[in-house]
């Protein structure tokens, strides 16, 4: 009666599924982009509506999906950043006392998890940090005023995380933003899980919450789907040629009675004794199959070569990520290609430290400072190194370029380039023209007891 039902239930939505996208005709903005033929999006298996569920699966079960996010997502935490009190410009050398109290808070620990939630909200569409304040309240009552210590925070996905009570006044600065979030706390010590009401004062999300978002992973969703058919049809194809299945054709005189009756069994039973012998010879090297009037051949299916059809679907993939598909697939193909993408690759992630992880820093300092785990500050920026800057090598190379100049323009008594340009070029600090140049003979210090011998460093750290 199950199986029944079950077959029925299929069979409804199977209906429901068609009818919808037989729809499609009247509904311009449907499931495909095919006008022509409405159902081709359903046959060709996308799904209607990617939920959270298909991209966390994705990405925990599909390679590619995989190695994309944890790529970019390290790629561009590579380093950390750096709040610092004041402009981008304003940097003093010297740490300033809101600064050694934001790095006591934002600590490398703080940032290794700052970081995991950025790589969880590229499997789904956000992600949220909750904030473990030490100030002998309830999680869902809200922050009071002054100072407290954080002590802790927990990364959530957003399967376990969601809104359950919204601002509705429209006086408050918060309206139409979570005002209740509900927390599913992972079970402990074989406990089930526990359903906690967290206030929005104790949370912190990075990506988009809403209703229309748009995961990182959902446009390529479909050539993800389209690879999994290349990769487990062209190995299924391999398995059935690999297994060697045969197939015997008995001429038409033989009487399938009297082998039957020399196997002492029946006819109907006879199948199973041909089975055997087909085992037989698959298991062992040196085998032999002895037949009478009949010829034995192995069905082998016609396997086409994966790789176009696998590559073109890759494309799609990366073209929707921006990261170019030979560093998606560690593809190195010439040194000129492979560090042209490599340079590609950190501008992409430059970019995106710039123009969007920032800003959500920036936020999340502020929050702090609401919340009074920070101080108040005016004003505050993050800075990043620079991915794109020249590894020392490189450096030394374009400072013997440039001495190589000089020594070029000799006969033209100009000199291209001065002695302080070069030490800029190969990355150390330019000498004042009031220092003397080292003598032969180094004193106690060694080299390097100049300081303007020293490596010219962009950042503090």
């Amino acid at each position: 009666m199950t199986d029944k039902l079950q077959l029925a239930v299929n069979h409804a939505l199977d209906d429901l599924r068609t009818a919808r996208a037989r729809m499609g005709l009247l509904n311009p903005g449907g499931l495909g982009l095919d006008q022509k033929r409405s159902m081709a999006w359903c046959e060709y298996g996308f799904p209607e509506n990617v939920s959270y569920d298909m991209l966390f699966n994705l990405y925990k079960r599909g390679g590619i999906a995989h190695g994309v996010v944890n790529k970019l997502a390290g790629h561009c935490w590579k380093t950390p950043p750096e709040v610092i009190q004041g402009g981008k410009d304003e940097r003093s050398k010297q740490e300033t006392a809101w600064e050694k109290e934001a790095s006591a808070v934002l600590t490398p620990s703080m940032w290794r998890q700052f970081a995991d939630a950025d790589r969880r909200r590229l499997v789904g569409r956000y992600a949220g940090i909750i904030l473990r304040l030490r100030d002998n309240q309830e999680w869902d009552q809200p922050v009071q005023g002054g100072a407290k210590a954080l002590a802790g925070v927990i990364v959530s996905w957003a399967s376990a995380l969601t809104v359950a009570e919204w601002e509705t006044d429209t006086k408050s600065d918060a309206y139409g933003k979570p005002k209740m979030w509900q927390y599913v706390e992972a079970g402990i010590s074989g406990q089930p899980a526990r359903n906690v009401r967290i206030h929005a004062d104790r949370v912190f999300t990075l990506g988009d919450y809403s209703a229309d978002a748009i995961g990182f992973l959902e446009p390529p969703y479909n050539a993800f789907v389209s690879l999994e058919k290349v990769e487990g049809g062209s190995g299924e194809a391999f398995l059935k040629n690999a297994a060697r299945q045969v197939a015997v054709n008995f001429d038409k005189e033989v009487d399938l009675r009297s082998i039957a009756s020399a196997y002492g069994v029946k006819v109907e039973e006879l199948q199973e004794r041909f089975n055997d012998a087909a085992r037989e010879i698959n298991r062992g090297n040196d085998t032999m199959l002895i037949t009478q009037g009949a010829s034995v051949e192995p069905l082998v299916s016609q396997v086409p070569d994966p790789q176009p059809t696998y590559n073109i679907n890759l494309q799609t993939v990366c073209a929707s990520i921006d990261v170019p598909s030979r560093i998606v697939v560690g593809n190195q193909q010439g040194e000129r290609a492979s560090t042209e993408d490599q340079k590609y690759l950190n501008a992409r992630c430059q970019s995106r430290r710039t123009n969007e992880l920032s800003f959500e820093i920036h936020d999340f300092v502020t929050h702090l400072i609401r919340i009074g785990v920070l101080k108040a500050q005016t004003e505050y920026s993050v800075i990043w190194d620079d991915l794109n800057e020249a590894t020392p090598a490189d450096k030394m190379a374009s400072a013997k370029l440039m001495s190589e100049v000089n020594t070029a323009a000799i006969g033209t008594g100009e000199q291209v380039f001065d002695t302080n340009e070069i030490r800029t070029a190969a990355g150390f600090e330019p000498r004042d023209e009031a220092d003397p140049l080292p003598d032969d003979d180094e004193d106690e210090d060694g080299p390097g007891a100049n300081p303007a011998d020293e490596p010219r460093r962009s950042d503090r750290r």
